[in-house]
């Protein structure tokens, strides 16, 4: 099976890291492929009776306008941070990347979600997520790579 779209989830952990450059050497030097490096922002940081609920003075505390402004605002700035940190991975080794690089951020209530989906609706055929990210317990398979392997209809590498 030759894989040709290729989703790597990125935390900035080392692990991801590891997994980002293992899928540039499984294709990095064909045209015809795309790497995604996708990173997950939360959508769920406020429950939905936030936006409906009046408080003491009769209004809600935040309207759904401003809401998505937020969930805009968040989006944008992972996204920079994200280019940034490809950017100072890759340095100069950037060019010799045939593949196309697609650096983008998926709102998400979960990691786990903004993973799957984001594959099916790329139709990826290869996911390569580090085994732990940031945060996890050491020596052990994190929660988002177990949830993935878990909910992915294709297969999943982990990498070290």
């Amino acid at each position: 099976m030759v894989f040709s779209n290729i989703l790597v989830p990125f935390d900035d952990s080392e692990h991801a890291h590891a997994a980002l450059h293992l899928a540039i050497d499984l294709v990095g030097s064909d045209p015809g492929a795309t790497i995604h490096i996708v990173t997950v922002a939360s959508n769920d940081i406020m429950p939905p009776s936030m936006l409906t609920a009046t408080g003491a003075f009769g209004e809600a505390p935040i309207d759904y306008a401003s809401y998505e402004t937020l969930l805009t605002s968040i989006a944008e700035r992972s996204d920079r941070e994200l280019h940034d940190n490809v950017a100072a991975i890759l340095g100069k080794d950037i060019d010799a990347v045939k593949a196309k690089l697609v650096i983008d951020t998926r709102l998400a209530p979960s990691p786990v979600d903004g993973i799957t989906c984001y594959a099916a609706d790329h139709r990826c055929d290869l996911i390569i997520m580090g085994r732990r990210g940031l945060g996890a317990l050491r020596g052990m398979l994190g929660s988002v790579s177990y949830g993935v392997l878990r909910s992915s209809e294709i297969p999943v590498l982990t990498v070290k």
